[in-house]
């Protein structure tokens, strides 16, 4: 709850978000959040930042990352061209990770009900090995794995909620 000024300490503000204070100091940090004022040394914000973290949460489960997320927000109007550009780049990656979970969901399927002794000579599964060796996304998806951004990674301190780091997108 608010103070009597409409502020609400760090403290308040990490439980109601489930975020670490570490976490709200991070996203100070790349700019996602600015608190309204400090009182006896302590971050205080303003009432519409418990919203603005759980935006920032709705987007990170969306698949975006904080980068993104303060593009998005730095382009305002949901309509505006920027913003379209940002939208329609995550549903295009959001696609292929639904097709590749779907994929890995058959293959795990397979696996449960295969007839053979040994799964890797069933010629589904080779077939499946097959296709994910001669994949030209495998060698593009690697690329991408190696050139992690030090602003993505998980502000220490985090806490976890959902089994992943808040404050990070895909941890």
């Amino acid at each position: 709850m608010p103070n009597s000024f409409g502020l609400i300490p760090i403290g308040q503000l990490a439980r109601r978000s489930g975020l670490a204070g570490s976490a709200l100091r991070y996203y100070e940090r790349v700019g996602l959040l600015s608190p309204a004022a400090r009182a006896a040394g302590r971050r205080h914000y303003g009432a519409s930042s418990a919203e603005r973290v759980a935006l920032i949460q709705l987007c990170q489960d969306a698949g975006f990352t904080l980068r993104e997320i303060r593009a998005l927000l730095a382009a305002g109007i949901p309509r505006g061209r920027s913003w379209a550009r940002l939208a329609e780049a995550k549903l295009r990656e959001l696609d292929s990770r639904i097709a590749q979970a779907k994929r890995a969901r058959t293959l795990v399927q397979h696996a449960l009900a295969c007839p053979h002794r040994n799964l890797v000579t069933c010629p589904n599964f080779r077939a499946a090995l097959k296709a994910y060796l001669d994949s030209p996304e495998r060698s593009d998806h690697a690329a991408d794995e190696k050139t992690v951004l030090r602003e993505d990674r998980p502000p220490r301190g985090a806490s976890r909620r959902s089994g992943r780091a808040r404050g990070v997108p895909g941890a």
